[in-house]
């Protein structure tokens, strides 16, 4: 029992041993990056000490602290660089709990300990050891703030004071953030009421810059008081960074003084207040956002005449919809009761009465139209501004010849005017003309001085229609009131500058919902599933969510630094993953459509033969199935057009293509859908109780069954596909080969990593995608060894073809039970071909050849370990057959003492040759059905690849060309069926003496076990259910010398012709009674 445990302890070892090095293998560089970060953070503090300490000490000779906050802005610089510091501390805490970051610190110092820096892990480890707070479970969470983006209360004094800055800085820097507004939005948001709104990047600052100072949050109520009246009178869930939100009524639930300034604006009655407020404010907005997005009202002179009203109407729905998307995110129950009561019937609008229901439903209409409305609004500026001074022009122009018209019609010389000639007005009309063309959009006049112009001109419009011969004509009061309106347009359209676009962007700016909106996808998702004309509205909202990707690379830009496009890189791919999976509803959709086309291809329509008589014509129409399918084909159609409607749009520094994002999603649910059959029905089950022939014959059956349902479901799938490709503009086809392949070559390279120390990563694989990701499954109770149904199906072939219950037949080409009945043979091979395709038998064959080279490497391993210590042995048993052409003395005795002495040598022998001719029998296999395939489909590839195969093997010089190319024509002659598998060299080893003479005992000690059959053509077992077969064994045997030196394989020929001669002669003198000392082994002979 000792022993045993010991066996077992050394086992586990060794398992773990294993382990170790498979994670260094693969994690090695991920944990550098990690430590890498930290001390990175470490860093950034310690530079910032440096530069403090320095102003401070006087080193920048102009520049202290204090002037540095009165500069307008090294006041926001220095108030961002104490912010970001403080903001890396919560991320690393909030996305890198203390546990985590404690074992990935120790995995380093492990892994890289005698390579890697490790002269300053101490630092690292204060800064980043556990702060005891673990992060809160998702059940326990009131609302949204399950998700990761929300913060939870930690223990922020620890975290900050572990590497603290200056006090005096932090004082300063509270003291400028509390006094000033260091962004000047007030031109943004001008009214008192907003300006919570204006200051809400600074309260952000404020939140996370007074965790360097708790006193303040533990005594100082004062400047507390002041801070919440200022900045937190009306909301208390704020925005962080990035999208992280945070809920004041908990983080300072721990702080006195800042518990006893919240609780004086924060309480029941004043958070219905603020709920109320706001839901009358959604309303409001909705109505005026209808009005002004009816198709025709926003042109041009609209929105220059009521610029102010349309700003204010932005300003209102932005503010309404920041404080409902955070508020609803509040971890508080008793507030969140009350901010997201629930609507008992669905409406367009908010509920106005009562307890004021606000859902998402409203919050997301709020939102698309609230976009729809900033799109339209910035298109319409940005062509004012390019155009104004064309508007210009063309309003003085005509504004000029109304002046000459009503001069020449006050001369009286028009025919059917009747009005008497006034010299004065005839004047005064010309002179005013010649103002009015004065007017020079070039002019050197400030534009002040030309809207007083203008102005004046106006007015002077406006006094001569006192005039009676003017005030009783409707024709020149018409004419003059036209004329002001050109003069007016004039001076709206200069008015409109670059900066009406700069505060329409920090008036629609998002970035505190970026996280947000994912909980509102599945409404967005419903809306569309509903009405896919929805979609139109998408444009908006997509680039109303581009504004969060200024904020983090704003200061890298000014700097011009390298670094701004990798980071905006990584933004815009976050943000076009959000819009990618918003757009998701309409490739579910369509392929949605298509499983129902595919079931009625598959299953209802008849397949139209060679030969039809002309009266079953009717019959093989079917034109209901067919009508439905037409149905549905345009239904697709409907859904794909609201996307393809849709413009590029530049997001960051990625321009989004509609017709690319509807492609991707369509191959998503292609893979998806494929991955989820696969995974499905290729499900095997292969029991404990599959023990006996019956058994076998039942699984075997049952596979098939699974097999040709598979084959039938992709075939229809794949039809289905063909059939709408034009209504969505896509090559299906192609798709859904390229999609194929890439899932088979997926699914094989995850397989295999079972076989390597280095493991091929989603993240390293060439065939996974971020995009159009392979979903992975979890592993079968019925096979818990393979990963993915790849496996499953290398496992069904070697467990049918068992050689304790089957043996193969190379006449048959395929295996048979004892009885005559086929469990695997050529239409096997052709019914998997059908179902996993060409791709997946290439993938089956490839799993095959790994599954060789794990058992030779085995071979070897058990050869150097153990046969190796019979090295004496094999020394001496090659000296007494030497030479092998002649037959030595007593060469009996000889071998049935080898025999016996090798005897606990010969069954991991038999499991390894068993199981690689076995793989290697199915690789032929699969070759004759690759080969038989490319003979029809693709002869004229297939003969072209042989030829030029053959012109590379025959040539006299080594291989060149691209090393990609190389391998590619490979896999193609791999696909193609060309080569010999047999001949395959798999590994290359150094040599094992003994070799050739431990083969020959393996030969004499299983050949007895061996006869031949005659209804097969091949050596079958002597005795049923024992696992030996002849023709796997002599392939195994085969392959395992094509490893080695051709000298190997010719001396365990030599060594087996030798005992061939010995056999006939001791066989000879049993037959003529020959007194020999005969031993039991030449009778069996």
């Amino acid at each position: 029992a000792a022993a045993k445990e010991g066996a077992t302890n050394e086992n586990e070892a060794e398992n773990l041993l294993e382990l170790e090095r498979e994670f260094a293998a693969n994690y090695r560089q991920s944990i550098e990056e990690y430590y890498q970060l930290f001390f990175a953070i470490y860093d950034y503090q310690k530079d910032l000490n440096r530069f403090v300490e320095d102003l401070t000490k006087g080193f920048y000779i102009q520049y202290t602290v204090e002037s540095v906050l009165l500069d307008l802005d090294g006041r926001a610089l220095l108030c961002e660089a104490v912010w970001l510091y403080g903001v890396m501390l919560i991320l690393m805490e909030r996305l890198l709990p203390g546990p985590v970051r404690e074992r990935m610190i120790i995995a380093y110092f492990r892994l890289l300990g005698r390579d890697g820096d490790i002269s300053r892990i101490d630092v690292i480890c204060k800064l980043c050891k556990s702060t005891g707070v673990s992060p809160p479970p998702s059940a326990s969470s009131a609302s949204f703030s399950t998700n990761r983006s929300h913060k939870y209360p930690m223990d922020e004094d620890k975290l900050f004071g572990r590497y603290p800055l200056p006090v005096d800085l932090i004082r300063n820097v509270v003291g400028c953030l509390i006094s000033d507004d260091i962004y000047h939005q007030s031109s943004a948001f001008p009214n008192i009421d907003h300006r919570s709104i204006r200051l809400s990047r600074q309260a952000s600052m404020l939140y996370v810059i007074l965790f360097f100072d708790p006193i303040v949050l533990r005594e100082e109520t004062a400047k507390l008081r002041e801070i919440v009246d200022k900045y937190f009178h009306d909301n208390w869930v704020i925005h962080v960074y990035a999208g992280m939100t945070a809920d004041l009524s908990l983080e300072w639930s721990r702080f006195p003084a800042a518990t006893a300034a919240l609780n004086n604006v924060l309480h029941v009655d004043n958070v219905k207040k603020m709920h109320i407020h706001n839901a009358k404010l959604i309303g409001q907005c909705m109505a005026e956002l209808r009005a002004y997005l009816t198709m025709g009202i926003l042109t041009d002179g609209f929105v220059l005449d009521n610029r102010h009203d349309l700003l204010n109407t932005l300003r209102r729905c932005n503010i309404a919809i920041r404080w409902r998307v955070l508020h609803r995110r509040t971890s508080n129950a008793k507030y969140h009761s009350i901010v997201c009561a629930t609507v008992e019937k669905a409406s367009t609008d908010p509920k106005l009465e009562g307890d004021f229901a606000v859902n998402d439903t409203h919050v997301v209409s709020l939102i698309l139209l609230t976009s729809q409305l900033e799109m339209q609004l910035k298109d319409s500026f940005r062509d004012l501004i390019q155009k104004k001074e064309s508007i210009w022009v063309s309003c003085r122009t005509q504004a000029c010849k109304i002046m000459l018209d009503l001069a020449e019609y006050f001369k009286g010389d028009q025919k059917l005017a009747r009005v008497s000639r006034h010299d004065g007005l005839v004047q005064w009309f010309g002179s005013m003309a010649g103002e009015i063309r004065d007017l020079a959009y070039e002019s050197g006049d400030h534009f002040t001085v030309t809207g007083r112009k203008i102005q004046l001109c106006v007015q002077a419009l406006e006094e001569v229609e006192q005039y009676d011969l003017v005030d009783r004509d409707v024709q020149v009061k018409t004419y003059l009131q036209e004329a002001r309106g050109m003069l007016l347009q004039m001076a709206r359209a200069v008015g409109i500058n670059e900066d009406i676009c700069d505060d329409i962007r920090w008036i629609s700016d998002m970035s505190y919902g970026v996280e947000s909106m994912r909980a509102y996808v599945k409404i967005i998702h419903s809306r569309i599933s509903k009405d896919p004309s929805n979609v139109s509205l998408l444009q908006g909202f997509f680039l109303k969510l581009s504004s969060s990707l200024d904020g983090p690379v704003e200061r890298l830009k000014q700097l011009n630094s390298p670094e701004a496009v990798r980071v905006t890189h990584y933004y815009s791919s976050k943000l076009v993953a959000f819009i990618r999976n918003v757009l998701e509803i309409v490739p579910v959709s369509v392929f949605s459509i298509m499983v129902q086309m595919s079931d009625i291809i598959e299953r209802r329509l008849q397949r139209l033969p060679l030969k039809v008589q002309g009266d079953k014509l009717i019959a093989y129409a079917q034109l209901g199935e067919r009508y439905k399918l037409a149905m549905m084909a345009h239904e697709i159609s409907i859904f794909a057009d609201g996307i393809l409607e849709m413009e590029n749009t530049v997001i960051g520094g990625a321009q989004v293509n509609p017709r690319e994002l509807l492609d991707e999603g369509l191959r998503k649910e292609l893979v998806s859908l494929i991955s989820e059959l696969l995974n499905s029905l290729l499900q095997f089950d292969f029991s404990a109780n599959a023990e006996t022939v019956a058994s076998m014959i039942k699984h075997q059956a049952t596979t098939m069954r699974s097999l040709t349902s598979l084959s039938g479901r992709l075939e229809g799938f794949q039809i289905a596909l063909e059939c709408v490709e034009d209504y969505v503009c896509m090559h299906g086809l192609k798709m859904w080969h390229e999609e194929l392949s890439r899932i088979m070559n997926y699914n094989v390279e995850q397989e295999v990593n079972k076989y390597l120390l280095k493991k091929v990563l989603d993240a390293d694989s060439k065939f996974q995608s971020e995009i159009v990701p392979i979903p992975r499954f979890p592993r079968t109770q019925n096979e818990p060894s393979c990963i993915n149904f790849m496996g499953r199906v290398v496992s069904m072939l070697v467990k049918i073809t068992d050689a304790q219950y089957t043996t193969y037949s190379v006449e048959k080409s395929g295996w048979f039970m004892s009885d005559g009945t086929a469990v695997c043979g050529s239409n096997t091979i052709s019914l998997i071909r059908r179902a996993i395709g060409v791709y997946g038998l290439t993938g089956v064959d490839r799993l095959l050849c790994y599954r060789i080279l794990h058992e030779l490497h085995r071979f070897v391993k058990f050869f150097r370990t153990n046969v190796s210590k019979q090295g004496v042995l094999l020394e001496q048993l090659r000296e007494e057959l030497f030479p092998e052409w002649k037959m030595p003395k007593n060469a009996v005795a000889i071998y049935a003492s080898g025999s016996k002495k090798t005897e606990m040598l010969m069954l991991p022998m038999l499991t390894c040759f068993r199981r690689v001719g076995q793989a290697q029998l199915l690789r032929r296999m699969i070759h004759f059905e690759l080969q038989r395939c490319a003979r029809v489909d693709a002869k004229m590839l297939q003969h072209t690849v042989s030829t030029f195969n053959a012109s590379l093997l025959s040539a006299q010089q080594p291989l060149e060309g691209d090393p990609d190319d190389l391998k590619s024509m490979s896999d193609m002659t791999v696909a193609l069926g060309i080569g010999n598998p047999m001949g395959t060299i798999f590994m290359k080893t150094d040599p094992l003496e003994g070799l050739p003479v431990l083969m020959l005992f393996f030969v004499i000690t299983y050949v007895p076990k061996l006869a031949y059959n005659p209804k097969l053509g091949s050596l079958s077992k002597v005795k049923e259910g024992y696992p030996v077969d002849g023709w796997p064994i002599i392939v195994g045997i085969s392959t395992l010398l094509k490893q080695f030196h051709p000298s190997y394989a010719k001396s365990f020929m030599a060594y087996v012709g030798q005992f061939v001669r010995v056999s006939v002669q001791a066989y000879t003198g049993i037959s003529q009674g020959k007194n020999e000392n005969v031993t039991r082994l030449a009778g069996e002979l």
